[in-house]
C-alpha cells in the first residue's frame, strides 16, 4: 500500500518494524538521525526518557529500539508495552548540517510487507521532519504519514515536542562551528573520538553553547596521590574527552595545559596532532622520582601559583576561557584559592573544578556560597569512578554553568 500524506491505516499486531530510507545527493554535506518521541495526550514527551535519538537509541523496556546505518534507521516497536499514558509515537528525521530536505534523493517510509510512504523531497527547505505518527484510536493503533516539515532542526522539534532545552545563548562569534566539522576533524585527525562527538554535541545543544567560541585550557594535578588516575590512564580519558570540546570551542582546536603539584610547569599546547598518548609525553621528558607523576613538579598539593599563572596569562583575552581544573582533591589552601578566584572574576576565565577520584575538595564543594566575587565564574563536580561514568552524563557535568556565567560576564561587561 503507498500511502498518501495525511493518509492512515490501522496497525495489526503489537509488533512493528519500520525502516527508513534517505540517500543523499553527492554534494550533501551533513549528517542525518531519526528521533523518535513518544508523547502524552497533550502532544508532550514525559521526561527525557520519552526521547529516542542517537545518544539514547531505546527505551528502558525497549518498547522503542532505534538502529542507524549509513543513509538509513530502523525502528522497532512493541506497542505492547508502550504506557497506557503514551498517546502518540512521533517519527522524525533531522538534519544536523548546512543542508536542508531538498538535498536528499530520497526519502521513503517503509512498514514492511504492510504499507510504504514516500515523501517529496524536491525544493524543501527544511532540516527536520515529521514523517509519521503512530496514535491510540478507538481501541487499537493507528499509522498517519504525515511529511510536516520543521525549519532550524533539531531544537526547535524538541522544543515543539516539550524536551527541556535550555535558553540560547548569544553567540560570541557570527559564523557558528558546525558539528558536521566538529565530527569531520575529529574523523581526519583523531578518529577514535569521533564517537564522543555526538555525545558531547548533545550537550552543547541542551546547553544552547554550539555557536560559542572560547579559549579552552587544563589544568592537571601532578601531586604523589594521582599515581593511580595516571597508571589506570583516566588522566589520558579525561583529556581526551576535553579536547573533543576544544575542537568545537576553538577554531584551531589547541589546547593549554599546565600540570602542577608542589610546582607548577606549562607544557606543550594540546591538539589532535599530538593528543594520542600525550600524558605520557610528558611524564616521560626527563627522569622523575618515584612519588612524582610529572618530572620536577614535587608530589605535595600547591594550587595557588598555577592559578594565578593563568590568570595572567589570559585576562586580557579577547575571547572567554574555559578552564578544566583536574584535582583529586587534599585542597588546603584555602584563602589563596579564593583570592586567586576573586580575582579572576573580573576576567573572561570560568573555572570547572573537576574531582577526579579523590576526597576532601574541600573549598571546591563550597563554592556556590562563595558570593565574594564579581560574578560566579566556578562549578565542582566530583567523580567517584570515572569508568563508569557515562560519557552523556559526563558532557552535561563539564558544560554545567558555563552558560549562566557567559551570561552574566557579558551583562558585567567582562566578555563581549
Amino acid at each position: 500500500m503507498i500511502l498518501q500524506s495525511g493518509q492512515n491505516l490501522v496497525v495489526n499486531g503489537m509488533h512493528i518494524n519500520l525502516t527508513l530510507h534517505y540517500p543523499s545527493a553527492p554534494d550533501f554535506k551533513s549528517e542525518l538521525d531519526t528521533a523518535v518521541f513518544l508523547l502524552n495526550a497533550a502532544g508532550k514527551v514525559r521526561g527525557d526518557a520519552d526521547f529516542i535519538f542517537f545518544n539514547q537509541t531505546a527505551t528502558a523496556n525497549r518498547s522503542v529500539v532505534l538502529q542507524h546505518s549509513p543513509q538509513s534507521s530502523s525502528i522497532s516497536l512493541d506497542l505492547s508495552k508502550i504506557e497506557a499514558d503514551v498517546s502518540k509515537i512521533a517519527i522524525t528525521l533531522v538534519i544536523d548540517g548546512p543542508d536542508a530536505v531538498s538535498g536528499l534523493s530520497h526519502l521513503q517510509l517503509n512498514m514492511p510487507n504492510v504499507a510504504e510512504y514516500r515523501v517529496e523531497t524536491q525544493g524543501r527547505a527544511e532540516k527536520a521532519l515529521i514523517l509519521a505518527e503512530i496514535y491510540r484510536h478507538a481501541g487499537n493503533w493507528k499509522l498517519r504519514a504525515l511529511g510536516q516539515g520543521f525549519n532550524g532542526g533539531l531544537e526547535p522539534l524538541a522544543l515543539n515536542y516539550g524536551v527541556d532545552i535550555a535558553q540560547p545563548v548569544a553567540p560570541v562569534a557570527s559564523t557558528p562551528l558546525s558539528t558536521v566539522s566538529l565530527e569531520k576533524k575529529l574523523q581526519d585527525k583523531a578518529p577514535r573520538l569521533v564517537s564522543l562527538a555526538k555525545k558531547a554535541t548533545v550537550s552543547l545543544t541542551k546547553f544552547n553553547l554550539q555557536s560559542v567560541k572560547a579559549k579552552v585550557a587544563f589544568v592537571l594535578d601532578a601531586s604523589g596521590s594521582m599515581k593511580g588516575q595516571f597508571s589506570k590512564g583516566n588522566v589520558q580519558a579525561v583529556l581526551d574527552r576535553i579536547a573533543v570540546l576544544a575542537v568545537q570551542f576553538d577554531d584551531d582546536g589547541s589546547m593549554d595545559v599546565w600540570g602542577f603539584a608542589e610546582k607548577h610547569a606549562k607544557y606543550p599546547d594540546v591538539t589532535l596532532d599530538n593528543l594520542d598518548g600525550y600524558i605520557q609525553a610528558i611524564q616521560n621528558t626527563t627522569r622523575r622520582s618515584t612519588w612524582e607523576n610529572l618530572p620536577g613538579l614535587g608530589g605535595t598539593n600547591n594550587e595557588p601559583p598555577v592559578m594565578e599563572e593563568l590568570i595572567e596569562t589570559f585576562k586580557h583575552s579577547e575571547l572567554p576561557v574555559y578552564v578544566v581544573f583536574i584535582t583529586d582533591g587534599g585542597i588546603s589552601k584555602t584563602r589563596q584559592i579564593k583570592e586567586a578566584i576573586r580575582r579572576s572574576a573580573n576576567y573572561p576565565i570560568f573555572w570547572k573544578f573537576v574531582g577526579l577520584g579523590g576526597m576532601n575538595y574541600g573549598v571546591l564543594e563550597n563554592l556556590d556560597t562563595f558570593t565574594d566575587r564579581r560574578v560566579d565564574n566556578t562549578h565542582f563536580f566530583a567523580i567517584d569512578n570515572f569508568a563508569t561514568l557515562q560519557e552523556d552524563r559526563l558532557y552535561d557535568l563539564l558544560l554545567e554553568e558555563f552558560k549562566d556565567w557567559y551570561e552574566a560576564a557579558k551583562a558585567d561587561r567582562i566578555i563581549f
